[in-house]
């Protein structure tokens, strides 16, 4: 203990300081390739505040050119993104579905979710802009598509090709196929010219397809408009042709269209309308609301198209806590409803029970029955589709696309329904 204070008296009166104790250390070296050099920047250095800085500041320079040869990198496939809004269509023979984004079409396998051919309206028009608005399924394999340039295409969806084009004069938002004759449709479109302050914005047009390349009818196309709509958020069709039905807000047009003389009813509702279908065989036109409550109405028979005084009866089917986002029937027993609580409600209207495929990860936007009634489709909002059996409820398919974070995906359905002219 003397020696060390000895030690330290004599290196105080030298007047240096203890020297602190030497440790070791092993520098590790990081091998970079030519084309990466660290150097220093003296000159930002110096015009930057250099208070709290205890280290130098570096730049990561990356060369252009590097010294080894790489081949160019070229974009094959653009993948990702939204897979649909809403619900999707099947073939007619059932054994494949299609999807629209932006505007191609993809045909996929219902039993195993595999894609199986891609055909897009860039081949045709050469446009960049061309959205597909509305699928709609023919005979043989054949898919109509109506796109934002004013045309309706015909597919070969086996083999991708075009078939036939005709221009429709006007944007088709919402387009429903006539059951009862094909290459019959009605389509909800905007009006071109409008007058200052006018309140009718849609036309609801029958539209007719005739003709096709090398055949004895030319192409041509004949349009009849039916009535006129402030705003138009979904269309339904009967199974017979004879009815259909646009909503939007808290009205309901519904017009009968089995004769030259077109008669529309419009009815007003107590809740926001949020989905309408047809019943395929009784005279019933069921309305789902934002309360949950599915309504049937009893008015598209021979005496509600012949006078408006007659009263309608009417009744509440009602389980979901929240909005009705879809309603489909399959076969003349069984109805279809989906809406946030993310649960599939099975309705057996004959014995007026219920069953339901819970806990599916999302809130339902769209249900697709198959022709064949064999399978249903789901569409989720978090960007999945589920193909279901109707026999047991098993999962024959998924297709799965990326996903919102939850808190993410709340937000920008917070911005959807704040920007949607139907619900302000």
């Amino acid at each position: 203990m003397a020696g060390k204070a000895d030690t330290a008296r004599k290196t105080k009166k030298a007047g240096k300081e203890p020297k602190e104790p030497k440790v070791k250390t092993k520098e590790k070296t990081i091998k970079r390739p030519a084309h990466l050099q660290i150097t220093k920047l003296a000159s930002v250095a110096g015009s930057l505040p250099t208070a709290g800085l205890t280290t130098p500041i570096v730049e990561a320079t990356i060369s252009t050119q590097p010294t080894e040869t790489h081949l160019p990198i070229s974009l094959k496939v653009v993948s990702g993104g939204q897979l649909t809004t809403g619900p999707i269509v099947f073939s007619s023979d059932s054994s494949q579905f299609y999807l629209a984004k932006d505007n191609s079409v993809s045909a996929y396998n219902v039993q195993n979710g595999e894609m199986l051919q891609n055909f897009s309206v860039h081949r045709d028009s050469g446009l960049q802009r061309a959205a597909i608005k509305k699928i709609v399924a023919a005979e043989d394999h054949r898919v109509y598509t109506f796109s934002a340039d004013h045309k309706a295409r015909l597919w070969d969806a086996r083999t991708g090709d075009l078939v036939c084009v005709w221009d429709i004069g006007a944007c088709a938002d919402f387009v429903e196929a006539d059951p009862s004759k094909s290459g019959r449709f009605f389509c909800a479109m905007r009006r071109k010219r409008q007058r200052a302050g006018a309140q009718k914005k849609y036309v609801v047009c029958r539209v007719e397809l005739k003709g096709e390349p090398n055949g004895v009818e030319p192409v041509h196309v004949e349009r009849q408009e039916l009535f006129r709509a402030s705003n138009v958020a979904g269309l339904s069709v009967r199974a017979d042709g004879q009815w259909v039905a646009a909503f939007a807000k808290f009205r309901v047009h519904v017009a009968f269209v089995g004769d030259a003389n077109v008669k529309c009813h419009v009815w007003g509702m107590e809740e926001r309308v949020s989905a309408i279908a047809f019943h395929p065989r009784e005279p019933v036109l069921a309305v789902g609301d934002w309360r949950g409550r599915i309504v049937f109405w009893f008015c598209v028979d021979e005496h509600a198209a012949s006078s408006e005084d007659r009263p309608i009866v009417r009744s509440t089917h009602h389980w979901h806590a929240h909005r009705v986002n879809a309603i489909a029937f399959s076969g003349d027993s069984l109805m279809l409803s989906g809406g946030e609580e993310g649960v599939l409600v099975l309705w057996q209207l004959d014995t007026e029970t219920r069953d339901y495929l819970p806990r599916l990860g999302s809130d339902i936007v769209g249900i697709s029955p198959s022709p064949d009634h064999m399978r249903y489709a789901i569409t989720l909002r978090d960007n999945t589709i589920r193909i279901v059996s109707a026999v047991d409820r098993s999962l024959v398919s998924l297709l799965q696309g990326l996903k919102f974070a939850e808190r993410a995906g709340r937000a920008r359905g917070a911005r959807e329904l704040d920007s949607d002219p139907f619900t302000t």
